[in-house]
């Protein structure tokens, strides 16, 4: 009776670890959705702080997500601006702030208008662990298979569970060369209110 050689049981063995890395690594990947409303149709309440170059804001933040062109944030009380509401839909884009509303095709050109350089596109998607797509991207998965870093687009996102079997992130901080933002999650819903006709 022949006997298996040692070599051969080795790489078996090499072979085997190998397809179940590859395996976690795809089942670990930051998930590229299609813009459709089933994949964009949430919400989240908390706080946020920004630093941009000497310049620091904070705020409580309300962020209805309706589908990938709709969408509705409401800052409340940043320092020395009240609150600020940016909205966009398939039309374009608006900015309420101080009693005044601006409009504009582009939601990002506002937000750094209102002194908050939030990169908005992307960020629906990193805030839920998600890539934003046909960018390249980096991403380090912790050992209870969640997404714990994002390289993409200049950005580094960097993730926190509140429990090891979290999906959604409690805590999110991005920074890029001039940036950082860090938000904290209170709450996560699916029952969007802005999203009703």
């Amino acid at each position: 009776m022949n006997r298996p050689q040692p070599c051969r049981r080795r790489s078996a063995k090499f072979t085997a670890a190998l397809c179940l890395l590859i395996l976690a690594g795809c089942a670990s990947s930051p998930e590229r959705y299609p813009d459709n409303n089933s994949a964009e149709h949430w919400q989240l309440k908390g706080k946020i702080g920004l630093w941009h170059g000497d310049k620091k804001e904070s705020a409580t933040i309300d962020w209805q997500q309706c589908s990938a062109n709709s969408l509705h944030i409401r800052l409340s009380g940043p320092l020395g601006s009240g609150a600020i509401e940016l909205v966009a839909d398939q039309h374009g884009a608006s900015l309420s702030q101080n009693g005044e509303t601006q409009r504009a095709d582009n939601i990002e050109s506002l937000a750094a208008q209102a002194q908050w350089p939030l990169p908005v596109k992307a960020l629906r998607r990193w805030v839920r662990g998600r890539a934003a797509p046909q960018l390249e991207l980096s991403t380090r998965i912790n050992t209870n298979g969640q997404l714990e870093q994002l390289e993409q687009a200049g950005w580094t996102i960097l993730y926190r569970y509140s429990h090891p079997q979290q999906t959604l992130p409690e805590r999110i901080e991005a920074s890029s060369a001039d940036t950082r933002l860090v938000l904290m999650v209170r709450d996560w819903s699916d029952n969007v209110s802005a999203c009703t006709p």
